[in-house]
This record gives structure tokens, C-alpha cells and sequence, in this order.
């Protein structure tokens, strides 16, 4: 049977990157934005602590900055969709609790930084801006258009603010507090910031 026979798309030239080695050489960024610094970081460095070689890097994530955007998103990553609890008070109470436990450690640490680089630099402002808060906005979109609907909050409270609300919430704690065991937010803190992000969004009980 030839090759062409079997169905499947033809393999585009060159070796295919293998998915595994992405949280492999995601963690190996990490590392070196905690290490070095956003400034100092080099693909090459990258390369080294993850065991492959600059042009497996390249093939996926073709410049420093591409690199630096994954490792952004992945450190703000969290499992958020679906999110639908019936009332506002709930559905943010999820998030923060979806959202504060990825960053509590070496992500939440390494966001942190890298904000504190995107006040001298543009374009990593608007990549974290596009990989981080983007997504944190469209979400919420959808779960205040719900509280809109049930009338728990005004129709004049934007997703735009509501995203960074939550952001500051996640990254002040992320920032200045203990971790909990395990890297665990403790639900004190999860009904300290809900009441919070309530109160600013004006929220009201349907």
C-alpha cells in the first residue's frame, strides 16, 4: 500500500515537533524568566535547561517573543470554560478559585515579572495584554451578559473592567500572600475577593 493510500493528510517536510516536549520547554521558560529575567532570557538558554535543540524551539514558537506569549498564556491558563452556576456571586466565586490555584506559584511569579517588563516595553504589553487579559474579558463577557439578564448587576458594567478587577485580585495574591498547602487559595480568601469583585460590580441579588 503506498503511503498516499491510507487516507491521512501527507507529513509536511522536516521533522514533525512532538507535542510532548511543549509543558517540557514551557517549564524551561519559567525556569529562565525566574533565573534571568525577562531581558537576559535566550531561546538558547531555553533550549539547554529543556533538552532540545533551538531549532525544535523554532519550529513552534518562531521568535523570543512567541516564547515569552506562551508562557504568559500558560500562566494564566486555567480551566474557566463552562463556567455556569446560575447567579454571579457563584460563577465568580469559580473563577477565582479556577484561576488562583495555577498561580500561586512559579506562573503567578513569572506574570508578575513579566508585567513589571511590559511597563518599559509595548509590545510585551500588548502580547500579555492579547494572551492574559483578552481571554479573561471574553469570558466574562458572557458571565456578566447572565447577570445582566437576571438583573443582578447594570447594564453599564463592561467585561473590560470586570477582567481587571479579577486580574488584580489574582495577581495581588498571587504576589503577597502564603500560599496554602498544597498551593490551595484558602476559601476565606476565595469569599473576601468575591465579596469584593461584587461590591465593584455593583452587584444586587436577583
Amino acid at each position: 500500500m503506498s503511503r498516499g493510500s491510507t487516507g491521512e493528510n501527507p507529513r509536511p517536510p522536516g521533522r514533525p515537533v512532538d507535542a510532548s516536549l511543549g509543558p517540557v520547554i514551557i517549564e524551561a521558560v519559567l525556569d529562565e524568566l525566574a533565573e534571568s529575567g525577562y531581558a537576559r532570557l535566550t531561546t538558547a538558554a531555553v533550549a539547554r535547561r529543556a533538552g532540545v535543540s533551538t531549532a525544535t524551539l523554532y519550529r513552534r514558537w518562531p521568535s523570543k517573543r512567541d516564547l515569552i506569549l506562551a508562557a504568559a498564556e500558560q500562566a494564566a491558563s486555567s480551566e474557566t470554560d463552562g463556567i455556569d452556576t446560575g447567579s454571579l456571586d457563584g460563577d465568580i466565586r469559580e473563577l477565582l478559585t479556577r484561576k488562583q490555584l495555577p498561580m500561586s506559584g512559579k506562573p503567578g511569579a513569572t506574570l508578575i515579572a513579566l508585567l513589571g517588563e511590559a511597563v518599559h516595553d509595548p509590545e510585551l504589553a500588548e502580547m500579555i495584554r492579547a494572551g492574559v487579559l483578552t481571554p479573561m474579558r471574553e469570558h466574562l463577557a458572557k458571565v456578566l451578559d447572565r447577570a445582566i439578564a437576571r438583573g443582578e448587576v447594570d447594564a453599564g458594567v463592561t467585561a473590560d473592567s470586570a477582567a481587571r478587577l479579577l486580574a488584580g485580585l489574582i495577581l495581588a495574591r498571587a504576589a503577597f500572600s502564603e500560599p496554602a498547602t498544597g498551593g490551595a487559595t484558602a476559601p476565606s480568601d476565595v469569599d473576601a475577593d468575591t465579596a469584593l469583585l461584587l461590591l465593584a460590580l455593583g452587584h444586587r441579588r436577583a
